[in-house]
């Protein structure tokens, strides 16, 4: 004899609630495999291979370019990152004129150390064939080290390391436009 149902009551068999049970899970799983397929872009991925930074020779700077400052290359792990201002590359930035002796002209290369102050690192390098770069005291302080010196000007005299003699600053005209991101 067949179950019945009291009237008001909803009655489920075992097997209409196995066979509910399969549909919701077969539901789920459907929806899954869709949200979850792989989708295909039109552009290439492209994987950056990026240097070991502890490995510096692969980036040592030539000491032939006259534009790189005489710094001997860092074999360990980088410290002391910028964490303030910019970083500047050494331009040609004015002239040195011997001031005794046999008239010389030298280059006066040098590259701002923080953008908030007025702190510079300088050195020039020699007439000869071989243009060794040469350090340049001013004040009494190096104007190589990591500090650097205070900002040289016109008129202004220093001393160079390889000539042992003093000679007399020419700069040049340097207003060129800057991007400041705060204002």
């Amino acid at each position: 004899m067949a179950r019945r149902c009291p009237p008001g009551i909803i009655c489920v068999e075992n097997f209409t609630l196995l066979f509910l049970s399969l549909f919701a899970i077969s539901i789920i799983y459907i929806l899954f495999i869709y949200n979850n397929k792989p989708t295909h872009n039109s552009q290439p991925i492209t994987i950056k291979n990026f240097t070991n930074p502890i490995d510096s020779r692969a980036h040592a700077p030539s000491l032939s370019d006259p534009y790189n400052p005489p710094l001997k290359p860092v074999q360990h792990m980088p410290v002391n990152q910028r964490t303030q201002g910019f970083e500047t590359n050494f331009t040609q930035v004015g002239l040195l004129t011997r001031q005794n002796g046999q008239e010389t002209i030298l280059p006066l290369m040098g590259k701002q150390l923080l953008s908030n102050r007025d702190k510079w690192q300088f050195y020039t390098m020699s007439d000869k064939n071989n243009s060794i770069r040469l350090p340049i005291t001013y004040n009494g302080k190096s104007c190589t080290n990591e500090y650097g010196c205070d900002n040289l000007y016109n008129g202004d005299t220093v001393y160079v390391e390889g000539y042992n003699d003093s000679f007399q600053i020419t700069m040049y005209e340097n207003n060129s436009i800057k991007y400041i991101p705060t204002l």
